[in-house]
């Protein structure tokens, strides 16, 4: 039920063929320094009848202990969350690239009882496959880890290791 629940709205609005823009939505207008920031990607799949947006994510979800990845997830994105938080644009993305964006980030390694490394640290790994993969500049990225912050990987505790 779980996985039908988070694939309705995938299953109504799918991605399309088209050149999307695919941006970094990061928690609030600017980071207060301290605490974690909540970072995603997003593209829009289509609007629906009543001019919601419907977006795809792309994200680490959860929290410090329980982190997961999954994919596709599809939902609609309100206009109060269109005011209140920071947007990076990565560029335009053809439907191609954006299921290379979403290979690489199952790819993306990360230990779902972490205590220390957040969806900032999973986002910048993203990105910087995502470098590599030749699918976004060097400049971009470091305006984008500048102004989020991300966060660089660090080693896990001990007790998350066993």
């Amino acid at each position: 039920m779980l996985a039908a629940a988070r694939h309705g709205l995938a299953n109504e609005y799918p991605d399309d063929d088209s050149t999307k823009e695919v941006v970094l939505q990061a928690d609030g207008l600017q980071h207060a320094g301290t605490g974690d920031r909540h970072v995603l990607m997003r593209w829009l799949n289509k609007m629906d009848g009543d001019g919601a947006h419907i977006t795809q994510i792309v994200q680490l979800t959860g929290g410090p202990g329980n982190y997961n990845f999954f994919t596709p997830v599809v939902k609609k994105q309100s206009e109060n969350s269109r005011n209140s938080n920071t947007f990076y644009s990565l560029g335009q993305y053809t439907r191609v690239q954006r299921d290379q964006i979403i290979t690489l980030a199952k790819a993306v390694q990360y230990d779902k009882r972490s205590r220390v490394n957040s969806c900032r640290t999973w986002t910048r790994d993203l990105l910087e496959a995502i470098v590599k993969a030749g699918l976004l500049s060097q400049t971009k990225f470091e305006e984008i880890d500048t102004g989020v912050p991300l966060r660089k990987r660090v080693p896990e505790l001990l007790e998350d290791a066993a």
